[in-house]
């Protein structure tokens, strides 16, 4: 990404997961600027759902394997001022969910957190000690802010998109699905235990990434779209339509300083 003059212009992609290109490659999180985590089944042997932790380094054009493990993990994000990343395992019971941590690289065995939460589909650290998650339950998804240490939680709402973000002022950024062609992008303060609407989400997206400068991306389709709160645009402002790379449907997207990542989804 290039910034300048209050825009932004996205230019050199790279297809980084050419090596399985017809697999499950998703849910990148930057540990810096140059080393990527990322969820893929690329090293699934007999079982074509497992997954596993890998990273990339932009820098030296290397893919290294983190985990080694009979469960599959997803949603990597390393733990400020660790050398530890956390992620979501799905136990060998194929369905209890949880949130455990690992080394950064891999060696050693995983430490559960939140003991008492079996349904952890996503989540994010809004700082060091304390966590939104969002709550696999029927027939809707809650978002609970909860204590690393203590294990205790709240439920916020329910109705919830899969992305969270936290704010560099320690805000809670998420979608909020109303209803059913009503999805918005809102705010939660933990202080107040107030919820704002920062801008109504693109038809059918519910993945977005929070900017340094407090702006938000949002794909659809092809094109990948910015709102800037700060200006007097009340709408999403398309930034560049990506389909001359072969890219028809954004889905994730994760960013550090001038280095954005997205997840193309194919449509079956």
């Amino acid at each position: 990404m290039t910034k300048g003059g209050g825009k932004i212009t996205v230019n050199t992609p790279v297809f980084l997961t050419n090596f399985n290109g017809e697999g499950y490659n998703n849910q990148p999180s930057f540990v810096d600027e140059n080393q990527i985590l990322f969820t893929t089944n690329y090293y699934a042997t007999d079982q074509i759902d497992q997954t596993e932790i890998a990273r990339f380094d932009l820098f030296d054009e290397t893919l290294t394997r983190i985990t080694y493990t009979k469960e599959s993990e997803y949603s990597p994000k390393k733990i400020v001022d660790k050398e530890e990343f956390s992620c979501v395992r799905v136990e060998q019971d194929g369905v209890s969910q949880s949130l455990s941590v690992y080394p950064m690289d891999g060696i050693g065995y995983a430490k559960r957190l939140l003991h008492n939460t079996n349904n952890i589909g996503y989540y994010e650290w809004i700082n060091k000690g304390t966590l939104a998650i969002f709550i696999v339950e029927e027939p809707y998804h809650n978002l609970a802010i909860a204590d690393a240490q203590s294990e205790r939680r709240k439920i916020i709402l329910d109705n919830i998109g899969r992305s969270l973000h936290a704010s560099a002022t320690g805000e809670l950024l998420f979608v909020h699905k109303q209803a059913e062609n009503d999805w918005y992008v809102k705010s939660y303060n933990l202080l107040s235990n107030k919820s704002r609407t920062i801008v109504k989400a693109l038809d059918g997206s519910e993945d977005f990434e929070l900017l340094n400068d407090g702006s938000l991306l949002m794909g659809s389709g092809s094109t990948l779209y910015r709102y800037d709160p700060k200006s007097n645009d009340k709408e999403w402002q398309p930034l560049v339509d990506m389909k001359s790379y072969q890219i028809d449907n954004i889905t994730r997207i994760t960013s550090f300083k001038n280095r954005l990542v997205i997840v193309d989804q194919e449509v079956e």
